[in-house]
This record gives structure tokens, C-alpha cells and sequence, in this order.
């Protein structure tokens, strides 16, 4: 009987220190061809599982783009902002070649909080004005165990990988997922 107590609580701490794959929907317009090398990123990533989780996900993004030969600059969106003219200023300056929106869409909670969001990923071609990717990410926190830190990375990585699977980026490969 001990052995069977003790094999479920291995168990049960293992489903709890892991998280379930995020699932991927995306679209491409055929006719876009071109590389991004400077992308600006508006983003809500954050007011779902805070600040630690935000900083963590902007650093990989700027991390991998660096790798992959872009540069990117992130805005992170208050949803109660009521004047985004500084943003707009800014994103002017930065002069991009797209703009990357990474938007909550909806999730899922339960009673110890929120534990999956679906976050809805725009490409848009600064110049021309049309959407040229599309994506939609089933996202999961993981368990308890697993830092949030971790999370926040591994989204930048699901974001990018698909990116460069659907052929937007080009010069680097795809970076295989950490273990959480």
C-alpha cells in the first residue's frame, strides 16, 4: 500500500511540474517574401501572469531575433491606456519593417487562477499596411513548480519557432523547446 501511495504522489508531482505543449494555428499570405530585420512588438504579455513572466518573454524575443540577425523593440500595452500617442511616436522613430501584436484572446481559469491563454500573434508589413502572418497560440502557465520565468521564455520560443516553421524568418534555425 505504501508503494502505491508513494507512486502516486511521484506521479502527481510530475504532471504538476510540467506543461502541456502549446498548440499552434497560423496563416501566412503567399505572397509575402520578405525577412523582417527590424520588428516592433505591441504586446499585453504580462497582464497574464505578471511582470516576471513579461520580462522574461521580452528578453528571449530580443535574444533570438538578435541571434537571427533583427532587432526588435518592445511596447508593452496597458489595456487601460487611453493615449498611445508616445507609442505611436516611437514606433515611428524606430522606422520598423513589421509590426508583431501579441494579444490575449481568451483562456481559461480555475480556482487557483488562470492556467492557459490563447494569445492571438499578428505580422503586419509596415509599409504596405497588410497583415501578412497570423497565428493563434494555446498557451499553458505548467505547473506550480515550474518557474514563471521559464514560461515566459518558452512562449518567445513557440512564438519564433513558428515564425521560422512558416518560413517569415529565415536565417536561423529552429531552437528546440527546454523540457517543462
Amino acid at each position: 500500500m505504501k508503494a502505491r501511495h508513494a507512486a502516486i504522489i511521484v506521479v502527481s508531482f510530475v504532471v504538476w511540474a510540467c506543461a502541456p505543449a502549446t498548440r499552434v494555428q497560423s496563416n501566412k499570405a503567399q505572397d509575402y517574401t520578405s525577412e523582417p530585420k527590424r520588428v516592433f512588438v505591441l504586446t499585453d504579455v504580462g497582464s497574464d501572469f505578471g511582470d516576471e513572466y513579461a520580462q522574461a518573454f521580452e528578453e528571449r524575443l530580443a535574444g533570438i531575433a538578435k541571434d537571427c540577425g533583427a532587432v526588435i523593440e518592445v511596447s508593452r500595452i496597458n489595456p487601460l491606456e487611453l493615449d498611445n500617442s508616445a507609442r505611436t511616436a516611437r514606433m515611428k522613430d524606430f522606422n520598423p519593417d513589421v509590426v508583431l501584436s501579441i494579444f490575449r484572446a481568451g483562456g481559461t481559469r480555475n480556482q487557483s487562477g488562470l492556467f492557459h491563454v490563447i494569445y492571438d500573434v499578428r505580422l503586419q508589413d509596415a509599409q504596405s499596411k497588410k497583415m501578412v502572418w497570423r497565428a493563434n497560440f494555446s498557451f499553458y502557465r505548467g505547473g506550480g513548480f515550474i518557474p514563471i520565468a521559464d514560461r515566459g521564455r518558452a512562449l518567445a520560443v513557440d512564438i519564433t519557432n513558428k515564425m521560422k516553421e512558416d518560413g517569415i524568418v529565415r536565417s536561423c534555425p529552429v531552437i528546440k523547446p527546454e523540457a517543462s
